[in-house]
């Protein structure tokens, strides 16, 4: 028995003839017809009652009929499953800090978009070590992250772009005066920082307790447009990095520290786990435009 010919049964049943069946199915009569008899011979069952041009359902045939659209049903919601999951498996699940989504990933998105057109992205706005963590439970294909320390031996990576933080604040803040920032001028200054999760946390809050200092945390958020809203009306200072510092911008300062806080931010991936053709793709293109 084939899905083939439980698909020509049913057919027959639901248009009560071997003549409608066969225009509906798009092939001859007679190769219906031999279908359906190979159906009742490998079974030895009679599955209809042939009167005049009519097929009626024995009653093997009505429990047949029954089980075969039960099958049927099935298989059909297998074959859209199989679609969905085969979609998902070219679809990008990437992870973007809104550091790195505010102005890094859409010129990479934008320019690769122009080579590939049929690329989708599933786009999760996380912190790094939130990214990492989903990365691990295969949540997310690839990741952006920040390389800055020792934490990636169960990641592969590539090195996109190296960058610094800067400490800023209103244009009205005595500080915005200062060509350059210690961490020690800061140890008192109210800071809007990213929520946990996020590497320049946790890196912030180790710089704080290198000098034995707690920091003042006024605000948290990880929307880059409400740190920065709040740094314009002189909440509070806030850590980002030089890309998103606009020198256009007269109401805020980007002030670099004396010794330098460089960042290396890079694409990440699981070791050991094969990507997808789309995932591979993508890294494919960032390794020969970086």
């Amino acid at each position: 028995m084939t899905l083939q010919q439980l698909k020509y049964f049913v057919s027959v049943c639901d248009h009560g003839s071997l003549s409608q069946a066969a225009k509906v199915l798009y092939i001859t009569q007679p190769a219906l017809t031999s279908a359906i008899n190979n159906l009742e011979k490998e079974y030895n069952l009679s599955l209809f009652e042939r009167k005049h041009n009519s097929m009626i359902l024995t009653k093997d045939g009505e429990f047949f009929y029954e089980k075969a659209k039960v099958i049927l049903e099935h298989v059909d919601i297998f074959e859209r499953d199989l679609v969905d999951l085969s979609e998902k498996k070219t679809t990008i699940r990437i992870g973007v800090p809104p550091m790195i989504g505010s102005f890094l990933f859409p010129k990479i998105y934008d320019q690769y978009m122009l080579e590939h057109l049929d690329a989708k992205f599933e786009i999760w706005e996380e912190g790094s070590l939130s990214i990492r963590n989903k990365i691990l439970t295969n949540t997310l294909d690839l990741g952006f992250s920040i390389l800055n320390d020792s934490e990636h031996e169960a990641y592969q990576k590539e090195v996109i772009l190296e960058t610094e933080l800067l400490f800023c604040v209103s244009k009205s803040n005595p500080l915005s005066k200062k060509e350059y920032l210690d961490i020690s001028d800061i140890k008192n200054e109210p800071i809007i920082l990213m929520r946990e999760g996020f590497f320049q946390s946790r890196l912030i809050k180790g710089m704080y307790n290198d000098i034995g200092q707690t920091p003042n945390i006024v605000l948290v958020s990880s929307q880059i447009l409400v740190i920065r809203n709040f740094v314009k009306i002189n909440a509070g200072g806030a850590f980002l990095i030089k890309e998103l510092v606009d020198p256009e911008d007269k109401t805020i300062v980007g002030i670099p520290f004396k010794e330098s806080l460089k960042l290396r931010i890079g694409l990440i991936w699981r070791k050991n786990v094969e990507l997808h053709l789309g995932a591979i793709e993508f890294v494919n293109y960032l390794k020969n435009v970086t």
